[in-house]
């Protein structure tokens, strides 16, 4: 080979990487006719909120604005934003491909939207969702006029009209399926496909419909069924945050042991997906939400996510440091779990100074009530809990009052049961075991109540005075129900 010829390649193959290099990115042209300011938006979704990933200010030659970058952007649900409004559209970034020939035209319309006249060039991804899009909303009006024939029949009793006009909606939801199942057909890695597909509600057979339960089973069993928990573009739109949601609260009774099982469900699907950030997502919102969850006895939802999915080496996005800390709540909050046996704490009682455990108290209902004689809130929250002790003690309920001054400044204790009238047990102790008593319950803060039952198992956590009234009538009913059962019975 002579060295020109040796040169011609090497320029060849320098040009055709050139090439290869300058399709990487995006390059994203978009025209807003009638809109006059110079500003222009380029955000993206995740989950519920909005992000701006760019902002241009002034246009090109052709008065388009041009979002350029070097790196292709992630897939998902973006849009553009105009200033100072934020009016805006969305869009798809459905590949790597789509983003260098995109060209977006719309006009700025205050009435009816940019959605109305919205076009999009280079993506045949957007294409066919646009024309979904449009297609739905002509769905949407025919829809509506038949349901409002159906409702105008029933009015009239014309029980005949009524189901062929049924028949005639069927037809037309019908209708939706078969484009939606044509699409996922035609263009199964589309993102419009799999945002179609995620969206399908699941069909109840016709012979259960009318079984409430069996429907509702049905229909939480098969939630998940067109999802598809491998494609990392579901992360940049609404819609893997509102399933989740939807799923946990209102496919799923609200009591921990069902919460658990139906968030180990979610986690288990998006690790079988095979796609790190998909699980990444999912389990750092469930954490975080179970995490910051208000309701009582919901934090062994957080437990079994921190023991079973970052404590075991799953979690390999959280840092070190982080890590430590997670587990380390874990391990402390896992004893604490509601039905799990309380700790036994032994602490020296303020009347009599004799040592007083925890378990060696019997009643059907013990609160463990951790307060401070200087607390502002305990102070509010002892004036209503006297009268719910006072309602409740001849029936056998017990408090077991722990002050969270030591015993050298027991006279602050003493001053505050006196003027409240707190005439439950009242205990404390020096600071060495005043201080295990409190890391034991994992005490953070002034007041805290806990309910255990008679065997000293946790029944309810952080609960206040009303709470706890509503508690105690309910489980003092259920006690003298079976008590005249047992008599009857007898």
């Amino acid at each position: 080979m002579n060295l020109i010829t040796k040169l011609s390649l090497v320029l060849f193959f320098s040009a055709i990487g050139w090439q290869l290099n300058a399709q990487k990115g995006y390059n994203i042209r978009v025209k807003i006719d009638d809109y006059k300011n110079d500003t222009c938006m380029l955000g993206y979704r995740m989950g519920d909120k909005t992000y701006v990933k760019d902002t241009l200010v002034g246009r090109n030659k052709k008065g388009e604005f041009v979002f350029k970058g070097d790196k292709p952007l992630t897939g998902g649900i973006y849009m553009i934003v105009t200033y100072p409004d934020n009016k805006y559209f969305e869009f798809l970034i459905g590949n790597e491909k789509d983003q260098l020939s995109m060209v977006i035209s719309t006009k700025k319309d205050d009435v009816e939207g940019m959605n109305k006249h919205l076009k999009i060039t280079g993506s045949e991804d957007n294409k066919t969702f646009l024309a979904y899009l449009n297609f739905l909303t002509g769905i949407r009006d025919d829809n509506a006029k038949v349901q409002d024939e159906i409702n105008v029949a029933k009015e009239a009793k014309e029980d005949a009209k009524v189901k062929e006009l049924e028949a005639k909606l069927k037809t037309i939801n019908d209708g939706v399926l078969t484009y939606q199942n044509d699409i996922i057909k035609k263009h199964p890695d589309f993102l419009c496909a799999k945002l179609i597909g995620a969206s399908k509600q699941p069909v109840v057979p016709k012979e259960i419909e009318k079984d409430r339960t069996k429907a509702f089973y049905y229909y939480r069993a098969h939630y998940w069924d067109n999802f598809d928990w491998s494609d990392e573009r579901l992360i940049n739109t609404p819609i893997l945050l509102e399933k989740i949601k939807f799923y946990t609260e209102k496919l799923t009774v609200q009591v921990p042991d069902s919460v658990v099982r139906n968030t180990d469900y979610i986690l288990q699907s998006a690790k079988k997906g095979g796609n790190k950030e998909v699980f990444k997502y999912v389990a750092a919102h469930l954490l975080n939400k179970y995490a910051k969850s208000k309701v009582i006895c919901m934090d062994a939802v957080y437990v079994s996510i921190g023991e079973k999915y970052y404590c075991n080496g799953d979690a390999s996005w959280v840092d070190s440091a982080q890590l430590v800390k997670i587990c380390d709540n874990v391990q402390t909050l896992k004893p604490l779990l509601c039905n799990k046996p309380a700790p036994n704490i032994t602490l020296r009682d303020i009347e009599t100074g004799q040592p007083t455990s925890l378990y060696n108290i019997k009643a059907p209902f013990l609160a463990v009530y951790f307060w401070d004689p200087g607390c502002g809130n305990c102070t509010k929250t002892t004036a209503k809990l006297v009268p719910v002790y006072n309602k409740y003690k001849d029936k056998g309920f017990q408090i077991y009052g722990v002050c969270s001054d030591t015993w050298k400044d027991i006279g602050k204790c003493k001053d505050k049961i006196k003027e409240k009238k707190m005439d439950w047990m009242n205990l404390t102790d020096d600071a060495y075991p005043l201080a295990y008593a409190k890391k034991y319950f994992d005490i953070k803060m002034n007041p805290y109540m806990i309910l255990l039952d008679k065997d000293k198992k946790i029944l309810w956590k952080r609960i206040d005075p009303g709470q706890l009234d509503g508690i105690l009538k309910r489980e003092f009913e259920l006690l003298e129900k079976e008590k005249n059962a047992v008599d009857k019975d007898k």
